[in-house]
């Protein structure tokens, strides 16, 4: 999908030079080996201000220097180079007699990604690889938690026969990161793996650790193409070892899954459709252990009609999962089964005015769990150079099994959870006009408002009974004071922990302004004003209205950015 100038600049907030990076996907399983926003993202070290101290920290890494290449030859290679230099980044603290001071934030830092691609065969097979490195310069014992170095490697070959209509896509790749203990252990200790937790013996959780290396995978073949039918068969695996995030993206690992999927595909008129696909997918997961994570199906059904309109429907559903990652680094615990049901409606987009809906349905057995979202929308076309869409967004969920905190009570563990109430509004409104065939404007702007009370705290008691009921156990004595939750479990009248209110109030508002010249042939002049506010607070009970008004109030953020390119052929 091409990305428009919005959305290259707003939705994937990447730096100016990195527009165009189709070269650079090395993507699977929600992992990806190059991620963008790691270059001039927000400073690692956050400073709170303390002590009568006034903080002014930046909210976003300069880049001293960046160099991008890339090309394709005659003969099918593909060649693509990242070089990028961020800065020092320093917080700016004063006190109240007006002394000023800095703290180092984020250290300066080098990155580099580079990919290569190279067809064969008329494009039927496509050999490639990709290297990524970053570098930081750490002379700060307060950023040692971060790594001194992170290299990944990859290696995919993709291959199709019969005329396209099978393929095998396999990808490989590799990670190594090193650095200081503090470093180390927080990567071990990370929501992608917790090697900390009970029970994990096999991950070899070590504090002296310097360094951490991992790998992973994926083979997939089937039939892709001709005909009704399409399947396929794919297996991924990511070692618990496995780090992508200095450069990259990945949200989890240590992790074996298993994808099975078998689609009927009607591409042509048949009854009220114009086509219709009708999937059905059935999914496995383990861990590194062998420990069983879950099965589940997913049920799909695609189509457009013959006066252009399209509905989507999907059915989801889980098994009772062992999940590794609700109690962040405490045992494994068995989970309710799931399902989830979502989709779409749109109007004819061929029109001047189009209508959508999306909706979703989520339920968790065991009344552990439900939600529901709906997001209508309308789009405009008043001329032919102009485009506006308005959207909207509700969602409205609770979940039983919130993780709030752990605390320790006569030498061992208690992991609180509670019930979590949120409510969330937002609203989208976008337009698009083209004053001539070189140039254009865009605009986005964003509010978004979520509230989440939290009620009926509870404790884990046997997180792996078979009873749902013995999981888990609801405090008896629980008083509020301060803001905080203080917990009496022996029923002695003194609170033996405690945690502060986790209740929340997120405001939002986001906007992007983008105007795109082409003063010459694939030669692009642009100018952009992003604003960010963001707020929040404890006031979960306030109106939408109320919130709305806290947004109002709310101190702006504003980024303004220039951007020439030249485009000359060699």
């Amino acid at each position: 999908m091409n990305l428009t100038a919005f959305e290259t600049f707003y939705e994937e907030k990447r730096p100016f030079f990195l527009e165009g990076l189709t070269i650079f996907n090395y993507k699977f399983d929600n992992q990806n080996l190059f991620y963008s926003r790691r270059i001039g993202h927000t400073p690692s070290l956050e400073i709170e201000p303390d002590g009568g101290y006034y903080v002014k920290a930046p909210d976003k890494t300069s880049i001293l220097s960046a160099v991008k290449f890339s090309g394709t030859t005659s003969n099918g290679l593909s060649v693509g180079v990242i070089q990028s230099l961020t800065a020092n980044e320093y917080a700016k603290l004063s006190d109240s007699e007006g002394n000023m001071s800095s703290e180092l934030v984020e250290p300066m830092t080098n990155y580099m990604v580079g990919r290569v691609q190279q067809g064969y065969k008329e494009g039927n097979t496509v050999i490639g690889g990709i290297v990524t490195s970053a570098n930081r310069f750490i002379d700060d014992p307060d950023l040692e938690f971060l790594a001194d170095n992170a290299y990944t490697g990859g290696f995919d070959l993709l291959h199709h026969w019969k005329d396209k209509e099978f393929f095998l896509d396999a990808r490989l790749i590799g990670s190594y990161v090193d650095g200081e203990t503090e470093a180390i252990t927080a990567l071990q200790e990370s929501s992608a793996r917790y090697y900390q937790r009970p029970g994990a013996d096999y991950l070899d959780y070590d504090t002296s650790r310097t360094s951490l290396s991992g790998y992973g995978g994926k083979i997939q073949i089937g039939k892709g193409s001709k005909g009704f039918w399409r399947y396929s068969t794919a297996v991924t695996w990511l070692s618990p070892g496995l780090e992508l995030n200095d450069l990259g993206y990945m949200n989890r690992a240590d992790n074996i899954n298993n994808e099975n999927e078998i689609g009927y595909f009607v591409n042509q008129p048949v009854s009220i459709f114009r086509t219709y696909r009708i999937n059905l997918e059935q999914f496995n997961s383990w861990n590194f252990n062998g420990t069983y994570l879950g099965s589940g199906n997913h049920l799909a059904f695609m189509s457009e009609f013959k006066n252009q309109w399209a509905f989507d429907a999907n059915f989801i559903y889980h098994s009772n999962p062992n999940d590794t990652k609700i109690l962040r680094g405490g045992p494994d615990m068995k989970m309710p089964y799931n399902y989830n049901v979502f989709g779409n409606l749109r109007t004819d987009y061929s029109k001047k005015v189009m209508f959508g809906i999306n909706y979703e349905y989520t339920f968790t057995a065991c009344n552990s769990a439900l939600g529901y979202s709906i997001s209508p929308s309308i789009t405009v076309r008043p001329l032919n150079n102009l485009k506006i869409r308005l959207s909207g967004n509700f969602e409205d969920n609770f979940n039983d099994l919130q993780y709030v905190a752990e605390r320790e009570y006569q030498n061992e563990p208690r992991y609180i959870l509670a019930r979590i109430d949120q409510k969330t509004v937002g609203m989208t409104f976008r337009i698009d006009l083209n004053l001539t065939p070189e140039f254009s404007v865009q605009y986005y702007g964003s509010p978004f408002i979520s509230t989440g009370t939290y009620t009926e705290f509870k404790k884990v008691t046997d997180p792996k009974a078979d009873d749902y009921s013995e999981r888990i156990e609801l405090y008896d004595n629980v008083t509020v004071t301060d803001e905080n939750y203080h917990f009496d479990e022996n029923g002695d009248g003194i609170s033996d922990y405690s945690v502060e209110n986790p209740d929340f109030n997120f405001h939002q508002f986001r906007s992007n302004f983008v105007a795109k010249w082409e003063y010459r042939p694939g030669s692009f002049l642009y100018f952009v004003w992003s604003q960010d506010k963001t707020g929040s607070n404890g006031t979960s009970d306030a109106s939408f209205s109320e919130s709305y008004e806290m947004l109002h109030e709310t101190y702006p953020n504003n980024i303004f950015l220039v951007k020439l390119s030249y485009w000359f052929s060699l």
